[in-house]
């Protein structure tokens, strides 16, 4: 699955200054994570949980960013908790 860019003109769900914020909140993210392939399945939860954050009212593209890394390290605990 490709992953999600939020710098799209044409998506009719929201205006190219809130894709410019998700998509500058998706990079903070990855950044943080060390994510540099869009391919990496992490790299999509990321814009999920960005775009999670939009959905839910927060404009602020750190807080976003911070919400998104925040949510990937919580999955990653709980794989490392699972057994195999």
């Amino acid at each position: 699955m490709p992953s999600l860019t939020f710098l799209d003109d044409n998506n009719p769900n929201y205006s190219k200054t809130d894709g410019e914020l998700m998509q500058r909140a998706l990079e903070d993210a990855a950044a943080e994570l060390s994510i540099t392939d869009e391919a990496d399945p992490e790299h999509g939860a990321l814009a999920r949980f960005v775009r999670a954050a939009f959905i839910i009212g927060n404009r602020n593209s750190e807080a976003m960013a911070k919400f998104a890394v925040n949510a990937v390290l919580a999955r990653r605990a709980r794989k490392a908790e699972t057994p195999a």
